[in-house]
């Protein structure tokens, strides 16, 4: 696969100390929070809508597994707060290249500018989960009629102006929930390397900041 050529603040914005301006002079402090740990057990692990389920494929690379933080990279800016990053940190190397995180049948050669393949969100919502919690969730999903409302419940904990995140947890398996940078739109995941050729990272961009030309 190919190698994407990314900005730093794909690692940057993590730091707890990364600062951005726009085009419009708007400045935007990032402050890093760490939502909980994520457990993996069969190295298959979906990002999706955590609402709606829609798009709910699992990676075709393979993850370490075990349990690893959930770190969300949130932008103040002026009085509002976005998610403008979540990752899944799997060990304490930094990352020296990046691939895309692709499901079954997305071919990184058809991406052109402008063009990603991500995961829609139509809930403001997006998520972590291995394919356990994705089975476990959607059980309770379909079958449960508060589950929606539990859900929410446990956002609304969280929630400030404009954000939140939120685990559900289930026997042994887990989802993360965090809210997604403006609220809907299409996100992209990337794998991160380090210098052993290991996966570090899983990181999703919630687009609040423009990739340099």
């Amino acid at each position: 696969m190919d190698t994407v050529k990314y900005p730093v603040y794909l690692e940057e914005a993590f730091s707890g100390s990364f600062t951005y301006t726009d085009e419009e002079d708007d400045l935007y402090n990032f402050y890093l929070h760490t939502v909980g740990n994520i457990h993996v057990f069969d190295g298959k692990i979906i990002a999706c809508d955590a609402l709606t389920l829609e798009a709910d494929e699992a990676f075709t690379i393979t993850f370490p597994k075990g349990e690893f933080p959930v770190e969300l990279a949130i932008a103040k800016v002026s009085d509002d707060e976005r998610v403008g990053f979540a990752r899944i940190k799997f060990n304490e190397q930094s990352p020296v290249r990046w691939e895309y995180a692709l499901v079954e049948g997305q071919d990184p050669e058809s991406i052109e500018n402008g063009i990603i393949f991500g995961y829609p969100v139509d809930s403001g919502v997006g998520s972590f989960m291995d394919t356990s919690g994705h089975e476990a969730f959607a059980n309770f999903y379909e079958n449960d009629p508060t589950a929606l409302d539990t859900i929410s419940d446990l956002l609304d904990k969280n929630y400030a102006d404009t954000r939140s995140w939120a685990v559900w947890n289930n026997k042994n398996n887990n989802v993360i929930y965090f809210t997604t940078g403006w609220g809907d739109g299409t996100y992209q995941s990337y794998v991160g390397f380090d210098k052993d050729d290991k996966i570090c990272r899983l990181v999703t961009d919630f687009g609040l900041l423009d990739w340099p030309e």
